[in-house]
């Protein structure tokens, strides 16, 4: 519509019906209580009454277009909408009005909320072609039935659905007449007021994954097992709800997915609403850029959290827990610091052997170098030996040796009882942790989580994929299990397993004990989904099913519902995080392994020292021998 205000005006033979001011004021009160600014007006005046007519209008900063009822009009280049509404003025006392809903429905334009139609007649009820006007729930139009005293009655008409069988609707809305003005009536929110569909059949599709047990349905109508196709028989109950609410019929079918683009088209539910089978549905959709164009999202039901879970494991088996309670930093200075210790303690032995005068009768005095370390030695591992200095600076360094290691020992002794008593932290935290980690992983086999790595960019996922789930010589099929088979590679721990939360809860409850359940820990490969109720691109039923189920979730039956299908997080006691952890074997097996070394190496001396005592010439160990 070009912006400048302009009339188009058409000359035609005189018609019998002519324009008059109370059709004008009719047409301006009407269009101005709904802030429609712009109208285009179909009509048989001749050019008198057409001007006439549109000054009547544009005079109260409307925009009026007048084109005369004739075949062939290009009906989407007169009607194309630059704003929200457009304004339709139709007289249908002219002949051949029906022309111009023929010409709207033959070039495809929709009956919904940016056409208003004013159909003004001085007949006493609507032409009997309306009952097959392809009318539906979101129609906004009003015809206007003109009295003998000139008051105008409207009606507001409208048809539930004329492609699914619907009836024609025609209620009393209002009046309008010189003295009054306009009165409307019927005051109620629109979708409130056409609230009751009549049983009218609408076609909705579910996605059911799991086998339907006993029966179909009976099994998505009632919460037996409902850990599966929990999302999926949620929904359907809230649209249940819904159905009650407007009265309707849900023709039901089942839908083979949700619907992903393949090869430039869409499968599953999207697919058939595209091809006009389904108007809705039952099962929710969760919001993906691709599926923008093609259908159109109501309201947000349920929030689909599949995350990875998995038992941790008891220590990080990159580190070794006798060195765990202090950072490789505070070891470098440990060691500096012992052997500056060391040193001191052997300069002041060597200083004692020179200036005390008393014969040597220690082993201090005769070996000091090694003397020395044992000494160091046996100050961090808190024991005590025979010998020691005698001359005061050596002392002050022998006790400032064992102060220091009584500290260190006590930091030490208590980082590794703490760690056992409170537990440990956990150190898989991240996805990151998780691919640099030895935990094997499985993916529930649904349609999404196939979707997900075919789509995702994001470098840690893709990373995860190609290290544990892609195919590859030593796995030679992807790793996609059942739900029931994943969550039994859980409790075995090692495995890390891609799940729906809601499927996931009630296996965990049922089958791992206290201590499994504890274990377990939930990171997220991609954050929770949103999900809603999707209908068919430019449905009418969009605005409906919307209030509908918003009205629904007022009342508080989403949150009822949820206590029905959503199983409840398996509980860990308070009182378990109190019980101290054992050490196990693998823990305790460096300690063992210093030991058998320091055996072996001690042992293998022995034999060297014996070697030499038995050829006294080559005894190194007594001085009076050489």
């Amino acid at each position: 519509m070009h912006p400048r205000w302009w009339i188009l005006v058409v000359l035609l033979p005189q018609c019998s019906t002519g324009s008059d001011d109370v059709t004008g004021g009719l047409t301006r009160d009407y269009f101005g209580g709904l802030l429609i600014r712009q109208i285009v007006a179909f009509g048989c005046w001749d050019s008198e009454e057409g001007v006439k007519f549109s000054r009547l209008i544009m005079g109260d900063d409307h925009s009026l277009t007048y084109v005369s009822i004739q075949d062939d009009l290009d009906m989407e280049r007169i009607l194309k909408v630059n704003y929200y509404r457009l304004g339709i003025f139709l007289n249908l006392d002219c002949p051949g009005s029906e022309k111009i809903f023929d010409q709207f429905h033959r070039q495809q334009l929709r009956h919904n909320e940016s056409y208003f139609w004013l159909m003004p007649t001085t007949r006493t009820g609507l032409p009997k072609y309306f009952e097959h006007l392809p009318l539906n729930i979101a129609t906004e139009m009003t015809a206007a039935l003109k009295k003998s005293d000139g008051e105008y009655t409207l009606y507001d008409v409208y048809n539930p659905s004329y492609r699914h069988g619907g009836e024609l609707n025609v209620t009393r809305m209002g009046s309008w007449s010189v003295k009054n003005g306009l009165n409307i009536e019927l005051t109620e929110y629109k979708y409130r007021r056409r609230g009751n569909l009549y049983g009218l059949g609408l076609n909705a599709s579910i996605v059911v994954d799991h086998p339907a047990v006993p029966d179909y349905e009976t099994y998505i109508h009632n919460p037996i097992n409902p850990h599966y196709d929990t999302m999926h028989r949620y929904n359907f109950a809230l649209t249940r709800q819904l159905r009650d609410y407007y009265n309707f019929t849900m023709n039901l079918s089942r839908g083979t997915t949700w619907g992903y683009l393949i090869n430039g088209s869409f499968n599953g539910i999207i697919g058939d609403m595209i091809k006009g089978i389904v108007d809705f549905g039952a099962t929710p959709f969760q919001f993906k850029p691709e599926r923008i164009d093609v259908i159109e999202y109501t309201v947000q039901g349920w929030l689909a959290r599949p995350c990875l879970i998995f038992r941790h494991p008891k220590k990080n088996n990159l580190s070794n827990p006798f060195l765990r309670p202090f950072e490789m930093k505070v070891w470098y200075w440990i060691a500096i610091f012992g052997i500056v210790l060391w040193s001191a303690l052997y300069l002041t032995v060597k200083v004692e052997t020179k200036f005390d005068p008393q014969k040597s009768v220690n082993t201090i005095d005769t070996h000091p170098a090694s003397e020395t370390v044992l000494i160091t030695a046996a100050a961090i591992c808190q024991q005590g030996l025979s010998d020691g200095p005698r001359c005061i600076s050596g002392r002050i360094t022998f006790l400032t040796l064992f102060i220091w290691g009584l500290m260190l020992y006590q930091f030490y002794s208590a980082s590794i009882v703490g760690s056992l008593l409170s537990g440990s932290s956990n150190w898989i935290t991240t996805l990151q942790d998780l691919v640099d980690s030895d935990l094997e992983v499985g993916i529930e086999d649904m349609a999404y989580n196939h979707d997900f790595f075919a789509t995702t960019t994001d470098p840690v996922a893709q990373e995860l994929y190609n290290k544990k789930v892609a195919i590859s010589k030593k796995r030679k099929t992807e790793p996609y299990f059942s739900a029931e088979e994943g969550i039994k590679l859980i409790q075995k721990g090692g495995f890390a397993f891609q799940v729906d939360v809601a499927t996931a809860y009630k296996f965990i409850e049922e089958t791992f004990n206290v201590d499994e359940i504890c274990d377990l820990v939930e990171i997220q490969l991609f954050p929770p989904k949103h999900t809603a109720t999707g209908t068919a691109k430019h449905s009418p039923f969009k605005k409906m099913i919307t209030y509908g189920l918003r009205k629904v979730m007022e009342r508080g039956t989403p949150r009822r519902l949820l206590n029905i299908w959503m199983h409840r997080r398996p509980q860990c006691p308070e009182s378990h995080k109190a019980n101290p952890l054992p050490v196990v074997l693998t823990e305790f097996s460096p300690a063992l392994f210093l030991l058998i070394i320091g055996i072996m190496f001690a042992t293998l001396v022995m034999a060297v020292e014996r070697t030499f005592l038995s050829f006294p010439s080559l005894n190194l160990l007594d001085p009076e021998s050489r």
